[in-house]
């Protein structure tokens, strides 16, 4: 197997997977440090992960769309997607069942024209000069393989649309609505959070977010659910008019407020970061250096939004830039540089 296709497979493992051989890896090596195992034991591990990701790569076709296929599932997010797949498996409805995983973050980032080639290569340069250098491969290679799967899906195939109440997936709904406009196989649409809710008499958790669900708690929501009504051709085109009218806004920054998606300023959450800076420093005997890794983790704890931990890192470093932070070390990952707050910075426009 050539490294992208080892690449790929190690894209195509959940979060969990990949926690899991690097745990039982380190600890290995570690053995083998205490001289407690041999050299022998680390490469038996590794070669065990060489198959495993053998496998993953011949198997990540099996649930891509084909004319065997009767049902195809559409998630957003590659821990969802890896739970869906889990699942169904568990339930041995792998050989019908097909799934479509959406692995960008909607929530940031250029939607203009994303529906042509030219939003794509624009939204994937932004992300290149602004989030991270190597985003543009493998988006393009993940773009290209999204509309292959779509184009695939056959006719006779259900489908079924998962979503929440946060914008990647509010967002991925529509971009889906728009991609299925010109199919004729039924629609239906499945909030994640709100079945587990239902399933588990769970009222406090209608706010989940869909990979939060655990694998085993998505079986019983898809054995148990009875199937929701198809969508009308009215609320088909309008959700696809509802794309429409995302693409053609600038904005690189989309929050959910009030149950709609809303174009924000990628500025807009730089005064609450700057919060977060001070209630850490009031923590310190005297201000002083904060891992900005600490600085993220706090303002992503405390904000019922899903802008990811890479804008935060984008927008710490346009404080740097622009004067409002200081720096210590070289701002390439989060956990290699600290900040801290200028004694007199200028003003920061609040946001309303």
């Amino acid at each position: 197997m050539e490294n992208k296709g080892f690449v790929e497979a190690i894209r195509s493992m959940t979060a969990g997977e990949q926690r899991l051989w690097l745990i039982d890896i380190i600890q290995v090596t570690e053995a083998v440090k205490r001289n407690e195992a041999s050299k022998d034991d680390l490469y038996e591990q590794v070669s065990e992960l060489y198959d495993y990701l053998l496998e993953t790569q011949n198997r990540r076709s099996w649930w891509e769309p084909d004319e065997g296929g009767t049902q195809v599932h559409i998630v957003i997010g590659d821990s969802f997607a890896g739970s869906m797949k889990i699942a169904l498996k568990q339930l041995g409805w792998e050989d019908t069942h097909r799934v479509i995983p959406f692995r960008d973050n909607y929530a940031i980032g250029p939607l203009w024209q994303l529906q042509q080639e030219m939003g794509r290569r624009q939204r994937r340069e932004w992300f290149r000069d602004h989030i991270y250098d190597e985003h543009d491969e493998d988006a393009e290679r993940d773009d290209f393989l999204l509309l292959e799967q779509f184009a695939a899906i056959p006719a006779q195939a259900d489908i079924t649309i998962w979503t929440g109440s946060n914008t990647p997936e509010q967002v991925g709904l529509r971009l889906s609505m728009y991609l299925l406009r010109n199919m004729s196989n039924d629609i239906r649409i499945k909030n994640a959070a709100d079945a587990y809710s239902r399933v588990f008499k769970r009222p406090d958790a209608t706010g989940l977010r869909s990979g939060e669900i655990p694998a085993d708690k998505l079986q019983a929501i898809l054995s148990r659910e009875d199937k929701d009504v198809s969508l009308t051709p009215e609320e088909r085109e309008r959700m696809a008019e509802e794309w429409c009218k995302l693409a053609m806004k600038p904005e690189v920054l989309r929050i959910w407020k009030d149950g709609s998606i809303v174009n924000v300023e990628e500025n807009d959450y730089d005064a609450y970061i700057m919060s977060k800076v001070d209630e850490l420093h009031k923590r310190q005997v005297q201000p002083d250096y904060i891992k900005s890794a600490r600085v993220i983790g706090e303002a992503m704890g405390h904000l019922d939004q899903q802008m990811g931990d890479e804008f935060f890192e984008y927008r710490l470093r346009a404080l740097i830039y622009e004067g409002m932070l200081e720096i210590k070390g070289v701002p390439g990952a989060m956990r290699r540089y600290s900040i801290r707050k200028k004694a007199s910075p200028s003003p920061i426009k609040k946001r309303a």
